[in-house]
């Protein structure tokens, strides 16, 4: 099994309007490694991240995720992908409409899961995050830091091999983004993949981990 399990080969996007959000970018990441993606809002972490979940599609280069080529790779193929991947997306995409439980239950009723496996995986999902009392709850009730561990039982109920996190700590203080923080070593000590986006370093530095940062969608150093 090849040890890397992302590989970015000089990959650049580039939107409707000639915009570039990336440009001749490479970089690889080990099976199991927990990475941080720096820089300023528009330096393309986001963009990257939308790469590696085949939501997006590069201009140019490959972007290898898992063996599988994203830029050749079939529809139903990436699809296959994406169920090893979890998501936890900068504008949460909470259904405000559906209490706890049922928006952490959706991906595994669109993988068609039994009954008794969705709640087996939403109650440990939950548990893992600290809101297994709050499974009932309506999102508007929850805290802006417990909102954002919803979004992360949402992402990880699936088990996915590649959890990738765009700007999880954004919106919140220094106390609570260093918890969020601290949840996701617990999943890296399991073995899954993470990168996590972050406009600001000074909250990275004391992890000990691999910093890519980017500049106006390029590499800095």
């Amino acid at each position: 099994m090849d040890k890397k399990i992302i590989n970015f080969e000089q990959v650049s996007k580039i939107y409707s309007g000639s915009i570039s959000a990336i440009e001749n970018i490479s970089f690889s990441i080990d099976r199991g490694e927990l990475v941080f993606l720096a820089g300023h809002s528009g330096a393309g972490k986001s963009t990257i991240l939308k790469l590696i979940a085949g939501i997006e599609t590069a201009s140019s280069g490959n972007v290898i995720v898992n063996g599988f080529d994203l830029s050749t790779t079939k529809l139903n193929h990436r699809t296959f992908i994406r169920q090893h991947i979890g998501f936890i997306f900068q504008d949460h995409k909470i259904l405000y409409d559906r209490n706890v439980f049922d928006n952490v239950r959706i991906s595994l009723d669109i993988m068609e899961y039994p009954e008794h496996i969705i709640k087996e995986r939403v109650l440990s999902a939950l548990q893992s995050v600290g809101l297994e009392d709050k499974i009932k709850s309506t999102p508007e009730s929850l805290s802006g830091g417990e909102q954002q561990r919803l979004c992360i039982a949402r992402a990880v109920v699936h088990q996915p091999k590649i959890l990738l996190a765009d700007e999880p700590t954004a919106n919140l203080d220094r106390d609570n983004a260093l918890k969020i923080l601290e949840l996701f070593k617990t999943f890296h000590q399991a073995g899954v993949t993470i990168i996590i986006s972050a406009h600001d370093e000074s909250i990275l530095n004391d992890y000990g981990r691999r910093i890519i940062s980017l500049s106006h969608g390029q590499l800095k150093g």
